[in-house]
């Protein structure tokens, strides 16, 4: 079955988990989760638990979501317009706060094939949950291939949908960088309204993200990673 499909992986994960400690792993690993529920929240709403915090009210999600290692996926059960338009808003949303404040990260949205498979035994202890399907392919060799922190939109997409303005105002036609080549593609922003006067403090920010959790190794491709997201910001000054 094709449907949307957003994969993205973290970058420097495997760093992050070699030079700390679980207690720190556990708290960032946290973190990530509550920014990625921020981004399905489509309603705004939150629940009350019972200890007395809130959280976001996921209960009516349009977009799945899915966690191993260092790769994250959402995804949509079918491939209408409604399910487009709530998982390039969750896209766009996981971008900019995951680039901006908390992990960088790259990936893609594309429509392509995807099966999940969910199965926990009776006796307990025993669960399947995985995927398969040549879209999980297409969308990982997507993602590796990128020389940044970013996001784009795959032009599959556009099988089951037309551009319209809510893609304009979050993505943007950009040069985007992979490893052997440029390519333009529909980029997603980090964020709206990025000025002159907001640019040196929003790319300190992604240059800390890079650092954070002794996440940094001084290295050409992390350099030229870095480089390469800050001088897409700069594109984006007043567009």
């Amino acid at each position: 079955m094709k449907r949307f499909i957003t994969y993205f992986d973290l970058l420097g994960y495997r760093n992050f988990l070699t030079n700390n400690n679980s207690e720190l792993h556990q708290r960032v690993i946290i973190q990530m989760y509550t920014q990625i529920d921020s981004a399905l929240n489509e309603t705004g709403k939150f629940k009350q638990l019972s200890n007395g915090v809130f959280v976001n009210d996921l209960t009516n999600k349009t977009v799945s979501f899915a966690n191993y290692s260092d790769t994250i996926i959402l995804w949509t059960e079918g491939d209408s317009q409604v399910e487009f338009d709530s998982i390039l808003n969750a896209t766009y949303e996981c971008n900019w706060r995951m680039n901006g404040l908390h992990f960088p990260v790259r990936g893609v949205l594309l429509y392509d094939e995807l099966f999940d498979m969910n199965y926990s035994g009776p006796e307990g202890g025993y669960h399947i949950n995985t995927f398969y399907g040549k879209g999980l392919i297409n969308a990982h060799d997507r993602a590796e291939s990128q020389q940044w922190a970013g996001m784009f939109l795959d032009k599959s997409v556009f099988d089951k949908v037309t551009i319209d303005d809510n893609i304009l105002h979050k993505c943007i036609e950009y040069s985007v960088p992979f490893k052997t080549h440029k390519s333009k593609e529909l980029a997603f922003r980090l964020g709206q309204n990025v000025s002159e006067e907001s640019f040196k403090n929003v790319s300190k920010n992604i240059e800390e993200n890079f650092r954070r959790h002794n996440k940094w190794e001084d290295i050409p491709s992390l350099k030229e990673k870095l480089k390469n997201t800050v001088d897409f910001l700069e594109f984006l000054i007043n567009k």
